[in-house]
């Protein structure tokens, strides 16, 4: 990288324009873009009150000279590009030279720096966008960015901060992509004083420290090329899948980007394996030549255009079809997972994990919508996961996994509403590992999980102490209350406060709800039969799946020719 000039007119003028600076999350994006552009290998952001008092991000990269530390706060100042020509091959994550300025009109921004092989380094502080020093000062190689009192001069933006939890997690899950592209750098993480280390790894170790061992251990690796373009990565088994995407992410260049390309590839690869409502986990890394991808198209650099968009979709939806394929048929992808507390019929033994949504999902609930089950009569139980049941107007087949979860969904939501939902002590507490943004999002929304019977307190660096748990959850072994709290936290992501309450209630149900694979006696079956029928909801599970369906009786003579 060359030294910072500033751009003539005609080329800043092609460069998108717009707000930089929305919030915090978008200064330390601004920051980390430069620090990982000057060759970084180690990066520490740190935040106070969520980067309402305090924002400073200090990295070990290549430092800049006496002249340009007052240049790179000069509008259109960067180093990155020279001409218009270069904005068609940018390799660089920053490159319109307006971060630094752009902060320093609403912040007091103080910036040491020093280049490697210097033998001093410079401050400069700049106040509400007026330059207050400029002197040389002793300090390491790299450069250290502080960011002061963010929209002091601008109290209606101010005023429009989210919570300081709220802006935490934004940051959180901004620093969760960079480093997901970037496994290579080592990242640190202070929030209030409260750090998470995450060291430098290989791609998939990274993911485990971010995500746990047991996520990791579980997803596909894929891989596919077509001429210049190479797509990778890494997508989940069904029963990893979210009630978000938020854990889906699309890397192109290493660069995080938002894009339709993604969704529809997936939406095309995961057609009939997913219930409505579920999303898998999916990290992919998009690799192509800087010339046939545009990334000066958003003032964010959150979007981008690619020359060919059509080709990559094909290409990126064939590498996650085969990828989820092979988790279909690979045993690693359908364990024996402990049933948790005693709901009608549970048992200790282990049992499959859900099933996949049948192709005839949207008949079935269009046929028994508005029909509540009528007097039914428990014959048999068919693959130990459907009962075969009689009734005035033929057979019926019940889902006995969704049916359960519909009871048990509105009993928590009946118990929710009443303030009943009990917790339940664990017999000795359970150490949780998080990621930054998993553990951002706990803290936000702690009261909601507490009310849901989490007890739950910060344990150091990225861990947490699990004291109790939902009592509907029952005795929950060891190994699997790391589940359960990445469960509840997962649900908690849902932007609707209604909705969060319900996802995570439904995770719940979920879980203690009997699995398919479980056999079940002639009185459970009536039983369940029973609850299901005092349900204000009962043809669909709480996702929209079907809970049964009828095969009539007229169908059933005409098929023996009785009609």
């Amino acid at each position: 990288m060359g030294r910072i000039r500033v751009l003539d007119r005609s080329t800043a003028m092609l460069i998108a324009a717009g707000e930089v600076v929305e919030r915090p999350a978008s200064v330390v994006r601004e920051l980390v873009d430069n620090s990982i552009d000057a060759l970084a290998s180690r990066i520490r952001v740190e935040i106070e009150q969520g980067g309402r008092r305090l924002i400073r991000v200090r990295d070990n990269g290549t430092g800049m000279s006496h002249e340009d530390a007052r240049l790179a706060f000069e509008s259109h100042a960067t180093s990155k590009i020279a001409s218009a020509a270069d904005l068609g091959r940018i390799t660089t994550l920053g490159f319109r030279g307006e971060a630094l300025p752009s902060i320093a009109r609403v912040a007091k921004v103080t910036m040491l720096t020093r280049e490697r092989d210097a033998l001093e380094g410079t401050k400069v502080v700049v106040e509400g966008g007026r330059l207050v020093e400029h002197a040389p000062a002793g300090c390491p190689p790299g450069t250290s960015v502080q960011v002061e009192r963010l929209f002091f001069n601008t109290p209606a933006r101010r005023k429009f901060l989210r919570s300081s939890a709220t802006e935490t997690s934004a940051v959180a899950s901004l620093l969760t992509r960079y480093m997901l592209a970037f496994p290579e750098i080592h990242f640190e993480f202070v929030r209030d004083g409260r750090a998470t280390v995450v060291p430098a790894a290989e791609p998939k170790a990274r993911i485990a420290r971010l995500y746990g061992a047991r996520v990791a251990g579980k997803l596909h690796e894929f891989s596919a090329e077509r001429g210049e373009c190479r797509v990778h990565g890494f997508v989940s088994p069904p029963e990893l899948a979210r009630a978000t995407r938020a854990e889906q992410y699309l890397f192109v260049n290493r660069r995080y980007v938002r894009s339709r390309l993604l969704s529809e590839a997936l939406a095309e690869a995961c057609r009939s394996l997913l219930p409505q409502g579920r999303h898998p986990m999916v990290f992919v890394f998009l690799e192509l030549p800087p010339e046939q991808v545009d990334v000066n198209v958003h003032p964010a650099k959150l979007e981008v255009k690619f020359r060919a968009e059509d080709r990559l979709r094909e290409l990126l939806s064939e590498a996650l079809a085969e990828a989820l394929r092979g988790s279909r048929k690979s045993p690693a992808a359908e364990p024996r997972q402990q049933v948790l507390g005693a709901g009608a019929g549970a048992r200790a033994a282990g049992v499959p994990a859900e099933h996949r949504v049948r192709e005839a999902a949207a008949s079935y609930r269009a046929q028994r919508a508005e029909h509540a089950p009528e007097e039914l009569r428990a014959l048999a139980q068919l693959h130990a996961t459907y009962i075969l049941a009689e009734s005035s107007r033929g057979l019926v087949l019940i889902d006995q996994h969704a049916a359960h979860e519909r009871v048990l969904f509105e009993r928590f939501m009946k118990e929710l509403q009443q303030g009943r939902l009990r917790k339940q002590e664990l017999l000795a507490p359970v150490l949780v590992e998080l990621s930054p943004r998993e553990g951002a999002l706990l803290e936000e929304n702690l009261d909601m999980l507490t009310e849901l019977g989490l007890e739950i307190e910060r344990f150091g660096e990225g861990s947490y102490i699990v004291k109790a748990v939902p009592a509907a959850l029952g005795d929950a072994p060891k190994e699997e209350v790391s589940q359960v709290v990445r469960s509840l936290v997962d649900a908690v992501a849902v932007k609707d406060e209604r909705r969060r309450r319900e996802e995570a209630v439904y995770r719940i149900a979920c879980r203690n709800a009997v699995k398919a694979g479980e056999h079940l006696t002639i009185e459970e079956m009536e039983t369940l039969i029973s609850q299901l029928r005092r349900c204000t909801s009962p043809a669909t599970c709480p996702h929209g799946r079907p809970t049964m369906f009828c095969l009539e009786l007229r169908e059933i003579e005409r098929r023996f020719g009785r009609s």
